[in-house]
């Protein structure tokens, strides 16, 4: 008799999700110092970007841990303290390879090790993790290939049986370059049994949850356009909020074996309907789903709840010293502010900081002393120089405590030194940009699109007024973008009546607009008052490595 499964059946949508022919999809494999992702280190990363069987790029470079590397992990990969000399440190690492990435979804053979690795890496260097579709080709495998077929699952087993072109050799682009080919042989072999979106095959090993196909109707009516998705409840409360280029293809994936996120599947059981906003851009799209969180403050939603709170590290005015801040004020009285902090657990850490870069580290042990310090105007003078204009004395004394440590071998305090280094950079540089952007009544943009326009190529114009959206419009590429600018700068004029220091209450949609507006392509339009763009390079993580470069052979702090 026999057991074999029958084939998956493909749930009834015409257009759900993304098709396999058009996903971008990038292949990765890291080799690392351990096998713990919040004790072990990254020290090579290789990857392949590929769609509809064309290989589209590489990327391979290899990481510093900045820790000796395993006598056997060296034997084993043939990677050791000297290959890695030199090599950029992950926190360099990964802004590079996610920009690789962009919007494609992250294969790996056992995803749970390697897209562990980096999303944990990511959290410990405060990088942006942007949730990416994940595949894992280890899951897949035992679905297709059974223990019939071959003797396991492992990658060089699995690119044997499938005759990859490269075998893997414990280096990460080989191994990666085996995946492609033991991924490309999974969705053949999938696809002959109705897997054909990328949601199919993330899902090929999970079955869709009873309430899932129960509710999956609500999604029958959303049209295939950019905008904001509300899940509601029977008394028409907001439940959660969502926002995509494509409404139907994202909404639609919420009921099928691909969505598997708690909070969503919790929701579910209550939802009753679903409303939608089409939008023009996805940058009004991104706005728009901000304000509504922070209206509604859906239960099943995380970010952006509260726009309101955030936490400021700020040098008060007279005589007063460096405080934490729930609301960010006007600097003209000679306070300054740094900030939004990530984490309420950086302020003391912040303080200590620059408190001893000005008046020596004997202020971090006599919390009266630094206190005092603070009131002598010079002193005061030069942590709101470091905290608005020049991080130089800051790094400096960061350097030099870090080489110190490392003279000692004392890896982890340098570590944690350069990490507390980098959060000041970090906090710095959000408020150069909230401050520059928050000071202009009205600035107009324009970047070139080929999405949505008239005639495939055109220009994206955003009006911003105080930090906060105006307004925003496409225009084909032959018609005149001054025009639509003039027609812009008539519309959310009561934006101005919100204005407020460093975009306070509204700073995460300010984000979102200085993203736009730094990329390299934005032309300015329209602007009253002045505009410049902050410099990127005055709060750069990389002049903290330049500056610890020169120590070398320092004896101590």
């Amino acid at each position: 008799m026999s057991t074999r499964r029958p084939p998956r059946q493909q749930l009834s949508f015409d257009d759900l999700g993304t098709p396999l022919a058009e996903a971008t999809l990038v292949v990765v494999d890291l080799e690392t110092t351990g096998t713990n992702p919040t004790e072990d280190a990254i020290t090579e990363i290789g990857a392949v970007k590929v769609r509809g069987g064309e290989v589209l790029g590489e990327f391979r470079t290899f990481v510093d841990p900045q820790r000796p590397i395993p006598a056997y992990i060296a034997s084993l990969t043939g990677i050791s303290d000297a290959t890695v000399a030199g090599a950029p440190h992950i926190g360099t690492v990964l802004p590079m390879f996610l920009d690789f990435v962009g919007d494609a979804a992250l294969v790996a053979h056992n995803a749970r090790f390697d897209i562990g690795f980096l999303a944990a890496h990511a959290s410990r260097h405060h990088v942006p993790w942007p949730g990416p579709p994940v595949l894992d080709t280890l899951a897949l495998a035992r679905t297709v290939y059974r223990r019939d077929e071959v003797r396991d699952h492992r990658l060089s087993t699995l690119a044997a049986h499938v005759g990859a072109a490269v075998q893997p050799d414990h280096r990460a682009l080989s191994d990666a370059r085996a995946t492609v080919d033991v991924l490309h042989a999974i969705i053949a072999r999938l696809g002959a049994q109705g897997a054909t979106t990328l949601e199919d095959l993330a899902s090929a090993h999970r079955r869709a949850t009873p309430v899932q196909l129960r509710k999956k109707h609500l999604a029958a009516a959303v049209p295939p356009v950019p905008g904001v998705y509300e899940f509601l409840d029977a008394h028409g409360q907001v439940l959660y909020v969502g926002t995509s280029r494509n409404l139907r293809s994202r909404v639609r994936t919420y009921f099928t074996a691909a969505e598997t996120r708690r909070r969503v599947l919790d929701m579910l059981p209550r939802a009753e309907s679903i409303r939608t906003i089409e939008c023009t851009t996805p940058t009004e799209a991104a706005v728009r789903e901000l304000r509504i969180i922070g209206a509604t403050k859906p239960p099943s939603n995380r970010r952006g709840l509260t726009p309101e709170k955030a936490l400021w590290l700020r040098l008060g005015s007279g005589r007063e010293g460096l405080r934490a801040a729930r609301l960010a004020r006007d600097e003209a009285d000679g306070s300054a502010q740094i900030g939004p902090l990530a984490s309420r657990h950086d302020l003391e850490p912040l303080k200590g900081l620059l408190t001893d870069a000005v008046l020596g580290r004997a202020a971090s042990f006599e919390g009266s002393s630094r206190d005092a310090g603070l009131s002598d105007q010079g002193h005061r003078a030069r942590i709101r120089r470091a905290m608005l204009e020049d991080p130089g004395e800051v790094l400096d004394h960061a350097a030099v405590r870090m080489r110190t440590h490392v003279n000692a071998g004392r890896y982890e305090d340098a570590e944690r030194i350069r990490q507390l280094t980098l959060a000041y950079l970090r906090a710095a540089r959000r408020a150069s940009r909230l401050r520059a952007l928050a000071a202009v009544p009205l600035l107009i943009a324009a970047r070139p699109v080929t999405e949505g326009v008239i005639g495939g190529r055109g220009w994206e114009l955003l009006a911003v007024r105080h930090g906060r959206f105006s307004g925003t419009t496409l225009v084909p590429l032959r018609a005149d973008p001054l025009a639509a600018a003039r027609s812009l700068a008539l519309t959310g004029l009561g934006e101005a009546e919100l204005a407020a220091p460093l975009c306070q209450g509204h700073h995460q949609e300010a984000e979102i607009l200085l993203a736009w507006l730094e990329e390299e392509a934005v032309r300015t339009v329209l602007v009253e008052g002045t505009w410049g763009v902050p410099a990127r390079a005055r709060f750069d993580p990389g002049h903290l490595t330049e500056r610890f470069a020169r120590t070398a052979g320092a004896s101590g702090a």
